[in-house]
């Protein structure tokens, strides 16, 4: 009985991908592309409502600060803080306005603290002849100002 050769034919081992196998992957590289660019959509959406919601807090911030500061005269500022009086002598209360640990927090008197802006990575008080300016760079790295009116506390003689 003859013995087959057990040596392949040099034309089959010279053979490419089956259709099949380049079914499978045209179908596994075309996955891993629409999950790559669903989630460059699921960032995007993400980082817009992130956007949104720190435009909405700044604007919320501002509202209140512009509101308390109605009826105070600015006593004392550095880069990161302002110390306010009330215009009623009757009032004594101190209310100051610091950057600290990454959020604004409003003191009466040094004691307590109420949150006014949280994700502040940078905070900035310039005062002008008018007011106050307010340079901020919240968690969105986008860099907002404002311009708060705010009179100077007389110098009493």
């Amino acid at each position: 009985m003859p013995m087959k050769s057990m040596q392949k034919n040099p034309e089959q081992s010279q053979a490419g991908f089956t259709l099949l196998e380049a079914a499978f992957a045209l179908t596994v590289n075309t996955l891993v592309l629409l999950l790559i660019v669903g989630g460059m959509g699921v960032i995007r959406t993400a980082n817009v409502q992130l956007e949104q919601r720190q435009e909405a807090e700044w604007h919320l911030f501002l509202i209140q600060l512009e509101h308390e500061l109605e009826d105070e005269l600015m006593v004392q500022k550095t880069s990161t803080t302002v110390r306010t009086k009330s215009k009623n002598p009757a009032d004594t209360a101190v209310y100051t306005y610091e950057f600290r640990i990454n959020k604004v927090l409003r003191y009466k008197n040094g004691e307590g603290y109420h949150p006014m802006l949280l994700q502040v990575k940078a905070l900035k008080y310039e005062v002008t002849n008018e007011g106050i300016s307010i340079q901020a760079t919240l968690s969105d790295d986008q860099t907002r100002r404002a311009h708060l009116i705010l009179p100077k506390a007389p110098i009493k003689q």
